[in-house]
Order: structure tokens, then C-alpha cells, then sequence
């Protein structure tokens, strides 16, 4: 799994994620976020959890779960209570206007992962979700709560265990944190991906390598311009059309990114240890299909 870094597993599974995400905004928009829907779903199917087990849960990061209840607070749909048998831990519930957010949403929500999966067959959905959940660590396959038989649970809110592109997200999260334990806070899995662009093609300008990329231009504009501040990148104008920036890498910036590029292979090889060998080229193909990376290749 050595070679362009555009051919790994880790980076398939974010470009399948920027389609997911993408599928959302145009399916329901900004004004309802997809970690706002596991925040929900979440606590329905688990009430009186702690918000790091939530977090752990649902696939969202410990770090950022903290805004996104106080989001939700601040609306009126999940409420922080005290545990009455430990007064130093806090515990989340939804208000009863929650519940029915979710029932309106969920068919949306079912159709989106529809969307997502169209150019698998259902065998091959099954595979990349249980490869998608394998790397993951199952953690949406554990019970997260043992509710009474008579606890009125509607059956129209599933759990998450029930869309797809939760297990991509769980899978995502994985590799962000195999990222982080190779190569520390200092530069993203995403961040490198532009950096490895630029080395491959010095002179290009920042449209042309976001689209290489798959990230949104207005991303990769910030990304150049925390690489141009950090002396790890130059980004001149063109003399022959001053609105465009041609990109290079200065030297500390053509160290650090080989230093990052000879451990790509490593990285991809701890992301996928849980597979088996023979799993691997499959995961990485159907993830592709699901990434529409081939037809972007095509384009």
C-alpha cells in the first residue's frame, strides 16, 4: 500500500464521506447537521448516558461532542440532568420535541444512505459496511442500552446500526486517530493530501488541486494559506494571470511531507490490520465505487 497517497484506503473512505456529507445538505441542508442526528438518535436509544459515552457511541469525537449538546440544549431538544446515585456525573436526555424531529427526518435520512450505496449491489453494500464496521470496532454493533420491553420506543426512529454511512463515519474516526498516532496534531491525513498533490505537481494552482483532492475549494484556500504561514508552502502569483496562486513546497516543506510520505504505507496497514489480507483490495475497491473516486477519474 505504498504509492500516491489519492490511492489508499484512508483516502477513499473521506472522499466516501464527502459524498455522504454531501448528500445531506442536499437532502435536508445545513440547518440540521448529520452529527446532530447521532447526538439524537444516540440519546434515544440510550437516555440517561454520560456525554463521553455518547461520544464513544455514536462515532463522534470526545472533543466536539460538548457543542453539539449545547446546540441541541440551546433548542430545547436535550436536556443535562444529575445522576441521582452520583452527583458528579451528568446525564442527557431529549424533550419530547425531539423524538419527533427525528421521525420526520428519518426517511430522509434512510433515503440518503440509499443514495450513497446505489453503485453497490446488496451483496456488496453488505461487504463494505461490515468492512466499514470492522475498522470501526464494531462500536455500533454493542448494545448501547438494555431499554424495558414497555418503554414505548417507536419504531420509526431505527438505530444507527440501521444507515450505512454511520459506519463510515465510525471508520473515518479510526483513521483519523491512526493518523494522529503516526503523525501528531501538526498536519491532517486531509491537510497532506493537498501537500502530496503539490509535491507531485509543483506549480499547480489551488482550483486545479482541489479538484485532484475532492476537497472543497474553499477548504483547500484555508489549507494553503496555514501551509504558506507555517513556511511549508509557497503559493506566488501567476505572472501570466495574477488570480491565480501556482503552489510549491518550500524545503522544511518538502521534509516534512517526505517524512509524512514514507509512512503512508505503515498508516494504511494499521488502518486495515483488523481485515483479513484477502478482505483488504475489496474494502478498498467498493469504497472507491461508493467515493465515486473512478468517476471522477474518468472526468
Amino acid at each position: 500500500m505504498n504509492g500516491h497517497v489519492l490511492d489508499t484506503p484512508g483516502f477513499a473512505l473521506g472522499a466516501a464521506d464527502q459524498v455522504s456529507s454531501a448528500l445531506w445538505r442536499a437532502a435536508i441542508g445545513s440547518s440540521f447537521t448529520q452529527p446532530q442526528f447521532l447526538t439524537l438518535t444516540g440519546l434515544y436509544h440510550s437516555p440517561g448516558v454520560g456525554h463521553y459515552d455518547l461520544a464513544d457511541r455514536i462515532g463522534i469525537d470526545r472533543a466536539t461532542i460538548g457543542p453539539i449538546l449545547k446546540r441541541l440544549m440551546d433548542q430545547g431538544l436535550v436536556e443535562r440532568g444529575k445522576d441521582s446515585n452520583d452527583s458528579r456525573r451528568a446525564i442527557l436526555r431529549l424533550y419530547p420535541d425531539a423524538l419527533k424531529i427525528l421521525e420526520d427526518m428519518v426517511p430522509l435520512v434512510r433515503q440518503i444512505g440509499l443514495e450513497l450505496m446505489s453503485p453497490l449491489s446488496r451483496s456488496e453494500q453488505a461487504a463494505v459496511v461490515l468492512s466499514w464496521a470492522t475498522l470501526g470496532h464494531g462500536l455500533a454493533l454493542k448494545p448501547a442500552s438494555q431499554r424495558a420491553p414497555d418503554s414505548g420506543i417507536s419504531p420509526s426512529v431505527p438505530p444507527l446500526a440501521h444507515y450505512p454511512w454511520f459506519f463510515l463515519r465510525l471508520a473515518c474516526r479510526q483513521y483519523r486517530q491512526v493518523w494522529r498516532d503516526f503523525c501528531g496534531d501538526g498536519l491532517s491525513a486531509a491537510q497532506f493530501v493537498l501537500m502530496d498533490i503539490v509535491a507531485r505537481q509543483p506549480g499547480i494552482d489551488i482550483r486545479s488541486s482541489a479538484l485532484k483532492g475532492l476537497i472543497e475549494e474553499s477548504n483547500a484556500v484555508r489549507t494553503v494559506m496555514r501551509l504558506v504561514r507555517t513556511r511549508l508552502m509557497r503559493d506566488p502569483r501567476d505572472p501570466l494571470d495574477a488570480r491565480r496562486s501556482l503552489l510549491s513546497l518550500t524545503p522544511p516543506g518538502q521534509r516534512q511531507h517526505q517524512e509524512i510520505a514514507n509512512k503512508i504505507g505503515e498508516i494504511q496497514h494499521a488502518l486495515c490490520q483488523e481485515l483479513p489480507p484477502l478482505a483488504v483490495e475489496e474494502f478498498l475497491r467498493l469504497t472507491r465505487l461508493v467515493a465515486r473516486l473512478d468517476n471522477a477519474a474518468e472526468g
